[in-house]
């Protein structure tokens, strides 16, 4: 019989997209880098958040998202750059690996995506590249969404329990509400190897807690790229009705 003063051992594979040798242990020293000072300021500051969901596993993000295959990020990276002076205040960037829709079986998966929008929590699905200045502009520049976030007379609270309308583009892209909690999970191997390994272990007790509390359609969650500062590395973040960018 084990000592009850014995570690319990975990597996650190577990949730790996692709297990190897490189997760073969998770050492214990690395809790030693992680800044236990306050996280007060030590994010960029941005009033919206948008999650580029394409079906690319997180394990093959490179370092920096700009340069995934297919150039989605960087166009839109490029976009949000040049109608920053009219959009007038910054957005939170991140990818996301999801299942996507295609329209039709000759569009180029790496041309296509599913937008992820908070505090709105919206979804904008479908959106082709070639769509991403239209998406920007309506949302960002023109404030075409349920929340209004130039309004200064209501708070995002009050614009969410109200029945506003949802943005209107073009009839292939698809949007939706979002309901019910959302956790961002930062599973970001080429960024931090500790999000790489850890996230996918989060997401797995998630996804296990959500099935057996029964909870699918109040608790939902996305793998996404890059969240904070890399001393921290707390690699999640909460998203729900009452989320303030």
């Amino acid at each position: 019989m084990s000592s009850t003063t014995e570690a319990t051992a975990y597996d650190p594979c577990s949730g790996c997209e692709m297990p190897c040798s490189k997760h073969a242990s998770y050492p214990p020293e690395i809790a030693k880098e992680i800044d236990q000072g306050k996280m007060v300021g030590s994010v960029e500051k941005h009033r919206r958040h948008l999650c580029i969901g394409q079906s690319i596993p997180s394990s093959q993000w490179p370092s920096d998202i700009k340069d995934i295959h297919g150039d989605y990020v960087a166009e839109l990276t490029r976009v949000l750059k040049e109608k920053k002076d009219g959009i007038g205040y910054a957005v939170k960037l991140t990818s996301a690996s999801v299942v996507t829709t295609a329209t039709t079986t000759a569009d180029n998966p790496s041309q296509i995506a599913d937008l992820y929008l908070f505090p709105d929590q919206i979804k904008i699905a479908n959106v082709h590249i070639e769509q991403i200045e239209q998406v920007v502009q309506t949302l960002f520049v023109e404030d075409q969404s349920i929340i209004k976030i130039k309004d200064k007379n209501k708070t995002i609270e009050e614009q969410l329990k109200e029945n506003n309308n949802l943005p209107s583009f073009d009839d292939n892209i698809i949007c939706e509400r979002l309901e019910g909690v959302w956790l961002l999970v930062c599973c970001h191997y080429q960024r931090d190897q500790r999000c790489g390994v850890i996230g996918p272990m989060i997401v797995d007790e998630i996804e296990k807690y959500v099935r057996e509390a029964d909870l699918s359609d109040k608790v939902h969650w996305l793998k996404v790229s890059h969240l904070e500062k890399n001393e921290f590395k707390i690699p999640i973040n909460i998203m729900s009705s009452l989320y303030l960018a």
